[in-house]
């Protein structure tokens, strides 16, 4: 029987990363891996910093600080990174593809006819970088920009950083033009912008429309209005980890970066259902089309319910979205597909 193999678990737990797990225990199973998995028994969340010394055999980590960089770089034991926090990573790295999740939230707020937008990010944090760069040049081929706002990361942070934040948060979110598609590099980050409307009495989503990252289930489906989210692969994330981190176990060479895996799809729940057009007729054809996406329908089906002619729909569209309605319901297809 083969030796069972301690693997520690080294980053934050939450509802998405335990889907990741899911994939690392579906690697470990398809391949006979003897792991055995260990984290911080109350708090559920390790840092490298708290394994120099231990005597495992390998360490799956979200490496979020230069800190943590430096000392998995000195580590004995296998280590491979699951964070894009940093530009460079000194051990080999799986992530996902940042600049595409920026690129679907900017193709789903930009489908609901907003002309104003606004980034919500972290400052010194290259994910938050990267999903930034996709959302503008998205909106930037769509002839619009964002403005955004930063805040510090609480990366091993204890205190009330976090209230402070919130308060800042609220002002800047009270100078905004609405109706405005507001992106937030997180579900965490979304659910504050969510309160902070709240306390300035800003409507969700009719004045403001608020995407978020991850498609944490227990933060989107609970929270007020319910949160729309940009779904990773967190599966596929956590089973391509778990075989690099069985390549390293096996003497074997592991590339530093591997592919970004693309993300899942936007997951849409009640912070973006919303068209920030002002003709009720336009409102109307647009919620028909969306609603009946997956279904071969025709431009002249969206007409008869919308109660308009063909013609007026074709300015209206060109007028509010820059394009034909056959154009906008292709680009939906293919952002679905994608």
């Amino acid at each position: 029987m083969k030796r069972v193999q301690e693997i520690a678990l080294a980053f934050p737990r939450g509802a998405h990363q335990e889907v990741f797990i899911d994939g690392v225990l579906r690697y470990a199973r398809d391949h006979q891996c003897n792991w055995s998995y260990i984290t911080a028994p109350e708090s559920l969340s390790l840092s490298v910093l708290d394994l120099v010394g231990w005597p495992g055999d390998g360490i799956l980590a979200a490496i979020n600080t230069d800190a943590e960089a430096t000392c998995a770089a000195a580590l004995s034991i296998p280590v491979v990174n699951i964070s894009s926090a940093l530009v460079r990573s000194p051990v080999p790295r799986s992530i996902v593809n940042n600049h595409a999740i920026g690129s679907l939230a900017a193709d789903h707020l930009v489908s609901k006819g907003f002309q104003a937008y606004a980034f919500y990010g972290l400052s010194d944090v290259q994910y938050s970088k990267d999903r930034h760069a996709g959302f503008e040049e998205r909106l930037t081929v769509a002839g619009y920009h964002s403005v955004q706002f930063l805040s510090k990361p609480t990366f091993g942070l204890g205190g009330n950083q976090w209230l402070q934040q919130y308060r800042v948060l609220a002002e800047w979110l009270a100078e905004l033009p609405t109706p405005c598609g507001l992106f937030a590099v997180s579900d965490y980050r979304a659910r504050q912008v969510l309160d902070a409307c709240r306390q300035v009495e800003l409507q969700v989503p009719g004045q403001v429309a608020v995407i978020g990252v991850d498609n944490e289930q227990v933060i989107c489906e609970h929270a007020f209005p319910s949160l729309t989210s940009v779904a990773r692969n967190d599966p596929l994330e956590g089973y391509r980890a778990a075989a690099m981190l069985d390549r390293l176990l096996h003497g074997k060479r592991v590339s530093l970066e591997e592919p970004p895996i693309p993300p899942l799809q936007v997951v849409e729940r009640e912070s973006t259902a919303t068209f920030a057009v002002s003709d009720a007729r336009l409102r109307q054809a647009l919620s028909y089309l969306h609603e009946h996406i997956e279904k071969p329908i025709t431009i002249d089906q969206i007409t008869d319910h919308a109660g308009v002619s063909r013609r007026w729909l074709e300015y209206a569209f060109r007028d509010v979205l820059g394009e034909t309605p056959y154009q906008y319901l292709r680009r939906q297809r293919l952002a679905m597909a994608r």
